[in-house]
């Protein structure tokens, strides 16, 4: 990865220097934690935003790193194992191995001994080429709003599941779904963790005793317009959080975040849909 000097570290995205620290610091300590404030973001939200861009979360990315770096010093050097161990990050030689066989399917012992195994290696990443899309949002203040409807935990892992979800509230939830305006909200946000709920307003079209509900709180929201394909959707939320957010002056509200579907919206059709998010002005 090419070198960052500070100037050219505050003209790149978000993104771009949280990738930078990763790799200048895969020797060292590195948290999630950490990342998150030297971008001024919530761990979830850089969490979100690196997993969006690149499938993975920013933690799950640096332990590979440093695993496949480690598998790489077993292959070309004659280091003894405990110190690629500690290189790595690792604080025994057994906590190393049993991390490295998870990876891997192999113990280090066997790749020092036959290098000739072959190891799915995590390559250093590289920006994506495709051109986030322009944003210019508009700033809402809404009243609070209670939703209804299913809701389920889910990580940076498995978030591609989401979309089994709004058919089984399609399915529990029924013709309610239908011609109106409908919601995807993320809450309760823990690092790498998130709550997604699939609903419609609370206003007793539904029977909500047996289903989940959450409030969106009143407030100030910053509304992004997603133009394209709902395919596409991940291309917005990554421009929000690695190019718009970092240089507005705003910075992510507490309350959930969501995706809002307009009566007309259509899965087969561009539009129809827009991305809220809650904030709070800096300084």
């Amino acid at each position: 990865m090419t070198e960052m000097t500070p100037l050219a570290e505050t003209r790149r995205s978000m993104l771009a220097r949280t990738l930078w620290r990763i790799e200048t610091g895969l020797t060292g300590p590195l948290t999630l934690g950490t990342l998150a404030a030297l971008e001024g973001v919530s761990p979830f939200h850089l969490s979100r935003g690196f997993a969006v861009a690149f499938g993975q979360s920013p933690m799950a990315y640096v332990k590979a790193r440093r695993l496949s770096e480690a598998a790489i010093a077993l292959c070309e050097t004659d280091r003894q194992i405990v110190e690629i161990a500690f290189d790595a990050c690792y604080d025994s030689h057994e906590g190393f191995s049993r991390a490295f066989r998870s990876y891997f399917g192999h113990a280090p012992r066997a790749v020092r001994t036959d290098p000739s195994l072959s190891l799915a290696l995590q390559e250093a990443l590289t920006m994506p080429n495709n051109t986030a899309p322009d944003l210019t949002p508009e700033f809402v203040t809404r009243k609070e709003e209670r939703l209804v409807g299913l809701a389920r935990r889910y990580t940076m892992a498995n978030r591609a599941k989401i979309p089994q979800l709004w058919q089984e509230a399609i399915d529990e939830i029924g013709q309610a779904m239908f011609g109106t305006v409908t919601y995807g909200a993320c809450y309760d946000f823990e690092d790498e963790a998130f709550t997604y709920m699939v609903g419609l307003t609370d206003d007793g079209r539904v029977d909500g005793e047996r289903l989940d509900h959450v409030i969106l709180p009143a407030g100030e929201y910053a509304v992004f317009k997603h133009e394209g394909h709902i395919s596409t959707i991940a291309d917005t939320w990554r421009a929000i959080f690695d190019a718009w957010m970092p240089s507005s002056g705003v910075v992510p509200g507490e309350g959930p975040e969501f995706e809002r579907y307009e009566i007309d919206f259509d899965v087969e059709k561009p539009g129809g849909v827009s991305i809220w998010i809650p904030i709070k002005r800096a300084g």
